[in-house]
This record gives structure tokens, sequence and C-alpha cells, in this order.
């Protein structure tokens, strides 16, 4: 991933309110199209400049041809408060995040985050890399974002051990009859009929018996056996194709 600043020269005088609130909205806009990563964007004025600092999947990120409806009104709207249109400049890259995936049309596709996680919560399944939800259909970037939101807030809470609530979280990310996981695998059967590739869903586990009993799991849908022979990059015990599910024997027995 790659650190750009996106600056807006007053071309007029602005109202500043007026100002900031089109130039957010813009950055929800890009948000929310999968071509900035990340929820909090400080703005900053410098002299008659606004300037903001964030992270893009890919150095073309925030090209016109990555744009949809809505980031192009947020850009008309910019205008009309009297600000240029936004000039990109590319800092470098970002050491400390996942790099983007290469492949131009991936085989599978895995839906996984966790609360740690700012990337595109899809991740080709071969490399296990994040997508930039722009290469996704667009009718479903924006409730990735949302689906990853609420599972990062299940994944925190249950991470942070409240106990009156942590078994209601904790059924929310490892049960595939979750409201949570309903949701998750709409989406990825939305994905697959658009795109004509395969797309799975994380289940988390903890928990369990035993090692033994862990490792005789069952997919959860179909009941059949779905172990692997050698876990898929270091995380994925299961995979279930017909159900398109994945999973890892329980933490608590790793």
């Amino acid at each position: 991933m790659y650190v750009c600043q996106l600056s807006f020269d007053c071309l007029q005088d602005v109202e500043l309110g007026d100002a900031q609130g089109a130039i957010t909205q813009l950055l929800d806009e890009y948000r929310y199209n999968g071509q900035i990563i990340g929820r909090e964007f400080p703005v900053v004025l410098n002299d008659t400049r606004f300037e903001v600092i964030f992270v893009c999947p890919e150095q073309e990120s925030l090209a016109v041809a990555n744009n949809n409806d809505e980031v192009n009104a947020a850009l008309r709207q910019v205008s009309r408060q009297g600000l240029g249109l936004p000039t990109l400049e590319l800092k470098g890259l970002e050491c400390q995040s996942d790099f983007t995936d290469v492949c131009t049309t991936p085989a599978a596709l895995v839906v996984y985050s966790t609360y740690v996680q700012s990337c595109s919560p899809v991740r080709c399944l071969e490399h296990f890399s994040p997508v930039p939800l722009y290469h996704l259909p667009q009718q479903v970037r924006k409730p990735l974002i949302k689906w990853q939101e609420s599972q990062a807030a299940c994944d925190q809470l249950q991470m942070n051990a409240l106990v009156e609530i942590e078994q209601d979280t904790v059924a929310q990310l490892s049960s595939f009859e979750s409201e949570l996981s309903e949701d998750g695998l709409a989406l990825c059967r939305s994905v697959e009929q658009a795109l004509s590739t395969p797309v799975y869903y994380y289940l988390y586990r903890v928990g369990g018996e035993s090692f033994e009993a862990e490792a005789g799991r069952r997919c959860p849908s179909c009941g059949y056996d779905w172990r692997l022979a050698q876990p898929l990059h270091e995380l994925f015990d299961f995979k279930c194709d017909a159900c398109r599910l994945v999973s890892n024997i329980s933490w608590d027995w790793q």
C-alpha cells in the first residue's frame, strides 16, 4: 500500500466549515469505494491549501477510472465550495501494510478480516493478499466496508474479554448462521456470481474440548469432512468447497 497526500487549493474565499465538509464527504466516498484505507483522515489548512494524508491500496487507486458516481458527485461538490480539484502526491510505500494482490484474475477469493486490519476484507486465496474493493462489483463495495466495521467491532470486544457479551460476539464471528456471517456470505455470493470466481468466507474458531475434537470437526453447514492435509497460509485448517467456508482449529488448541 502507499501513503498519499491530497491537496485542495482555495480558488476563492471559502467558508471553512463548508469546505471541510465537502472534503470529508469526498474522503468518505473514496473509502466506501475502496480507494483509500482507514477511517480517520486529519485535514490540515496550510495558508490557502487544505491537505490530507492517507493510505491507498495501489499507486493508481485515485485514478478517475476507479471512481464511482458517488465519488464524482463529491468531487463536483468540492468544486462548488470554491476549491480546486485535488492534486495527488505519492509519499511512498507504507511499509507496515500488506501488499496488494498482484493477480489480474484471482482463481479464488476469501472474505477475511480482524480488528487490527484496515486493508480490504477480500483477499486472493492463493496469495492471501488484499484485493482493492474497486476491483469488485460496485454494489458490494460499501456493504463490504460496513461488514468489516461490524466484524472488527465483534472481534475487538471478544479480544477484550468482556464477560457479559463475549459469548455473543464469538458466536457472531464463528457461527455460519449468525447475522454477521449471513451478511458476509450473502456478499460472497454476490461477488462470486458477478465475477464467476469462488469466494470463501472465514469462520473464526476459539474454544473446543481438545485438539483431537477440533481436528475432527465437520463442516458446520453440510457436515462433510473439510479438514485440509496441510494448513493453508498457516491459518486455514478447514475448507469446504461446496459451502465456500474456511476455518481454523481452535486457537485454544494450537
